[in-house]
């Protein structure tokens, strides 16, 4: 508890001067694994810090609030940083400025790319060389970055995840907050500082006025980095996701996706056509495009009018002529759940919410934009999202709830902030969203939460303790999206959170449906109407083998992450990663050797296992099993041959047992 006894774990500027210059009074009470500690300003500024110690982890978490308790306007408070850490590190070995510094010796700072549409999002790599020299995360004396999320979504295009290492010693940590964060950092004088807030906020409180900023989730650790970022996931899927929580399902949901402008009768035929066919998928999906007054065929997303409906959320009546309620009777009936679309939060400037109650809505940002921006900062506004949604919830019997976010809202934020009130408009809507899914879970107990930005753009730990990222990237958004895709977020969004989804695609083989084997999963093959579903008697049986295959590897894949390759976008290599059950000395190994990969044998090391132990592998095409030593498995690997490209193994392993 000595972490957070410490008494400057945030730091800002009021009316221009350092908090703690101020003659402000200070205190602390701490009570087994939490502390709470309070800042009293002038008699009018109230600052409570509230933290708590994941024991088993070793991490630590916090979270401010700012009250005004006096009678006056709050002094300006700037450079706000809800934390403000240092870490201690020691100067390697003087080299040669020729020399790269070893990695054994150096600060290396891992800040992953986020979302953006490639197939490297959530990753980072280390090594890469910015202009030759230096390395670009190696953090030298009296260097300095600065991240920053962009255009107002947590992780679109940097991620909120950070992983600062010295040789054997390091700190992971996240910042909580689902709009525009921003980190500083420095190495100087023995020492790495960072500091996180929210970007450019710059604020007086009013009386009465309270708000809460960015949380902060840190792990410091010692030993192997590969372990150390398995603890964070664990901490991740342990204590802050809702999955396997009372109520909730035990596994990320795997479900068929539809076309939400498909026909109800067409939506019936093929919800009866995969459970006929033994495909065991858990939620029906409707994708966008069920809603609105549209009236002409919208055959995918990619055609027709339906996106100039958004926010008009009256089921269509011409696709859905009894407003999906014969759709929900089926699917309950075939024993799935109801996984639904919606996006709240951008809306079309004519749709009847818009026009009804303008003031619910920001923007336009600039002449001629169509799209108004729901205010969840607003009272009104919020409880008419929150009622609007929790009617189509419980009419339509939704058990899986998808809020999408396709916008950039921190310009229309800013464009309502005042000259002494900048940062407000998006605190107030940032805490709204907390807000109304800490409600939505509250009111409907069963429900899970998937959280999708345009694909994975607003993943953070604040949305991590609420949702699920069902579709991680948008990037799959094309039906034959390359394979290397969904097998590099496997290992890169997976190194950083234990749940997250992906999609087949709309056409199957194996090797692309193996490649999207992640702990949430949606088949593609039922989602238009002109890609045809359980025609072909041979390939429906297929993809029935397969997914009574993923179901029995899906457990693995919440489990310790072991990537066994780089994360690569090129075609002429293997990609490989193990999933470790430490619990029960079990996993799976994955295997790709890709299309233009001229080599027929690898030899990969495995990670968490135990020398000394012999493991029995399987392969799970062929049956053959053999036998290696654990000891062996660790450091010199695993020798495999695949004779032909385009060809995905997969593994099962286990402890072998005395007979």
């Amino acid at each position: 508890m000595d972490f957070l006894k410490k008494q400057r774990r945030w730091d800002f500027l009021y009316d221009g001067r350092s908090v703690w210059e101020t003659d402000a009074v200070y205190g602390q009470t701490v009570s087994g694994n939490t502390a709470v500690s309070t800042l009293t300003v002038e008699g009018t500024l109230r600052v409570t810090n509230r933290a708590k110690k994941y024991e088993r982890f070793g991490a630590y978490e916090w979270v401010s609030t700012f009250e005004n308790i006096g009678t006056r306007p709050t002094g300006l408070i700037t450079e706000l940083f809800d934390a403000a850490y240092s870490f201690a590190v020691t100067d390697p070995p003087a080299v040669r400025k020729a020399y790269i510094p070893p990695k054994e010796s150096e600060v290396i700072m891992n800040a992953p790319f986020g979302s953006n549409l490639s197939v490297k999002e959530f990753y980072v790599n280390t090594d890469h060389l910015e202009k030759y020299f230096p390395c670009r995360y190696h953090l030298g004396e009296g260097m300095s970055y600065e991240y920053n999320a962009f255009g107002g979504r947590s992780s679109d295009t940097r991620a909120p995840f950070f992983h600062l290492r010295q040789g054997s010693r390091g700190v992971i940590f996240a910042i909580g907050w689902t709009g525009q964060w921003r980190l500083l950092l420095r190495r100087e004088n023995g020492e790495v500082v960072w500091r996180s807030g929210i970007e450019d906020a710059a604020f007086r409180l009013y009386p009465g006025e309270e708000i809460r900023t960015s949380s902060i989730l840190i792990m410091p650790y010692e030993g192997d980095a590969q372990t150390a970022q398995n603890r964070f996931r664990r901490l991740i899927k342990e204590e802050l996701s809702p999955i396997g929580k009372e109520g909730r399902d035990a596994f990320a949901p795997f479900s068929v996706q539809i076309w939400g402008g498909m026909s109800s009768e067409m939506m019936i035929e093929r919800a009866k056509a995969v459970k006929a066919n033994g495909i065991p998928a858990e939620y029906f999906w409707i994708d966008a495009g069920w809603y609105g007054m549209y009236r002409e065929k919208c055959i995918d997303e990619f055609e027709g009018s339906w996106g100039s409906y958004t926010g008009d959320w009256r089921v269509n009546p011409v696709a859905h002529p009894r407003g999906l309620a014969d759709v929900v009777q089926t699917v309950e009936s075939l024993g799935m759940k109801m996984l639904l679309w919606v996006e709240p939060e951008r809306v079309m400037y004519d749709t009847p919410a818009a026009c009804e109650h303008p003031e619910y809505f920001l923007g336009p940002t600039k002449a001629g934009d169509q799209h108004r921006l729901l205010n969840l900062g607003d009272p009104d506004a919020w409880q008419y999202c929150f009622d609007t949604l929790s009617e189509l919830i419980e009419r339509l019997h939704v058990s899986c709830y998808r809020q999408d976010f396709n916008a950039f809202p921190l310009e229309t934020w800013r464009q309502n902030d005042r000259a002494d009130r900048k940062g407000l408009t998006e605190i107030r809507y940032i805490t709204g969203l907390y807000r109304l899914w800490d409600a939505l879970l509250a009111r409907f107990p069963h429900l899970i939460i998937d959280n999708c930005a345009s694909g994975g753009k607003r993943i953070d730990i604040e949305t991590l303790r609420r949702s699920v990222p069902l579709w991680r990237s948008d990037r799959m958004c094309q039906a034959n999206c390359p394979e290397m895709v969904t097998q590099t977020h496997g290992m890169t969004f997976g190194t950083w959170m234990p749940y997250s989804g992906t999609t087949t695609g709309r056409h199957f083989d194996p090797y692309r449906f193996r490649s999207a084997y992640a702990p949430a999963m949606t088949l593609g093959y039922t989602y238009t109407e002109y890609t045809p579903f359980a025609e072909d008697e041979t390939e429906i049986r297929e993809i029935r083998r397969y997914c009574e295959e993923y179901l029995r590897v899906r457990p693995y894949l919440s489990e310790d992450i072991y990537p066994l390759t780089v994360p690569s976008d090129s075609e002429d290599v293997w990609s490989a990663v193990q999933y470790h059950r430490a619990s029960k000395g079990d996993g799976i190994v994955q295997i790709f050797r890709r299309e233009a990969s001229p080599y027929e044998c690898a030899c990969f090391r495995l990670g968490g296992l135990d020398a000394g132990t012999t493991y029995v592998f399987a392969d799970a095409d062929t049956g053959e099993t053999w036998e290696l030593d654990g000891g062996v498995l660790l450091e010199k690997g695993m020798p495999v041959t695949v004779s032909e490209p385009r060809t995905a193994k997969l593994l099962f392993y286990r402890v072998k047992t005395e007979t």
